[in-house]
C-alpha cells in the first residue's frame, strides 16, 4: 500500500538501470510512497515534493552522479539521503558521510535492514514537523558508545577486504567456517562482527549476492534458469526459484517478460 506520510513519499534515484532492486522499492511502498526520477531530475523533486528522504539507488557510482548527489545535498540540506551502492570500498563510505548522507548501504541490502532505516526515517520525519531544524540523527548502528580500537578496527576493515574480494565469485560455494578463517577468526566471533558491520548474517549475505548475481545473468544474457542458477553457485533450478520468490517474491519467469531475459517490475 502507498501510504504518504504527512503529505511526503520517499524518492528513489535511479543511478544504474531501473529494473534493479524492485524488492527494495516494493519494500518501501509498504510503508510510504515511492517516486521513481533519474538523477537529473532529482532536484526539481527535492526542491518542489519535500520527500521524507531520497534513496540515490547506485551500481558502480561515477564522479559524476556521486558529484550531482553531493550537489543536491549542498541545496536541500534538511533532506536526508540514503545511498546504496554495489560497488563498495572504505574510501567511498568516507566520502559519502563527509558529504553528509544519512546512511551508507552496501548491497545486496536485507529488506529487514531496509524496513529498519525507513522506520527511523519516518520517525524523525514525525518528531521535525513543524519544526525548522536541520540537525538528524543518524543511524543507531552508525554512532558507536565509545571509540573502536585500533585493533577492532583493523578487523573490520580486514573483514571487508575478504568480503569484497568474494562478491566476484559469488558463485563460488564457500562455508561461512572458510570465510572466518580466512578472516582470522572463530566462527562465533567472525559471526559477531559480520552482523554488527553488514547488519544480517553471513549466510543471509551470501544468498542475496548469489540472488542479484543469477538475476544480472537472466537480465544480460540468453542463459536459461537451469544455466543461470549453476553459474550463481545454485544447486538447481527449483532451489533458485524458492530463493527469487522468498527474497524477490516473484520467481525467474515472472521476473522476465514472454520468458524474455528483460525483468519487469513485480507487483506486490
Amino acid at each position: 500500500m502507498d501510504q504518504v506520510v504527512r503529505g511526503r513519499s520517499l524518492l528513489w534515484v535511479h543511478c544504474g538501470p531501473p529494473n534493479s532492486n524492485i524488492a527494495l522499492r516494493e519494500e518501501c511502498r509498504r510503508l510510504v510512497g515511492v517516486v521513481e526520477c533519474t538523477p537529473n531530475q532529482a532536484l526539481r523533486h527535492m526542491v518542489g515534493a519535500a520527500p521524507l528522504a531520497a534513496v540515490f539507488d547506485f551500481d558502480d557510482p561515477s564522479p559524476a552522479c556521486l558529484q550531482l548527489m553531493q550537489g543536491i545535498k549542498r541545496k536541500c540540506p534538511s533532506v536526508p539521503i540514503v545511498m546504496l551502492t554495489e560497488t563498495h570500498s572504505e574510501e567511498l563510505a568516507v566520502w559519502a558521510f563527509r558529504a553528509r548522507v544519512w546512511n551508507y548501504l552496501v548491497k545486496p541490502v536485507p529488506l529487514r535492514e531496509l524496513r529498519a532505516n525507513l522506520k527511523q526515517l519516518i520517525a524523525i520525519a514525525s518528531q521535525r514537523d513543524g519544526s525548522d531544524s536541520r540537525a538528524l540523527e543518524r543511524p543507531a548502528s552508525l554512532v558507536p558508545s565509545r571509540d573502536p580500537s585500533p585493533t577492532h578496527l583493523a578487523k573490520i576493515q580486514h573483514l571487508r577486504r575478504v568480503i569484497d574480494s568474494l562478491r566476484p565469485n559469488a558463485g563460488q560455494r564457500i562455508s561461512v567456517d572458510a570465510i572466518a578463517g580466512q578472516c582470522g577468526m572463530d566462527r562465533f566471533a567472525f559471526s559477531r562482527l559480520f552482523h554488527k558491520t553488514y547488519g544480517c548474517s553471513c549466510r543471509e549475505y551470501l544468498m542475496r549476492t548469489r540472488i542479484e548475481h543469477a538475476r544480472k545473468l537472466l537480465n544480460s544474457s540468453d542463459l536459461t534458469v537451469t544455466e543461470a542458477a549453476s553459474i550463481a553457485g545454485f544447486a538447481d533450478s527449483s532451489y533458485l526459484a524458492r530463493m527469487f520468490r522468498r527474497y524477490l517474491g516473484a520467481s525467474p519467469k515472472q521476473l522476465c517478460a514472454d520468458g524474455s531475459t528483460a525483468l519487469e517490475a513485480v507487483e506486490p
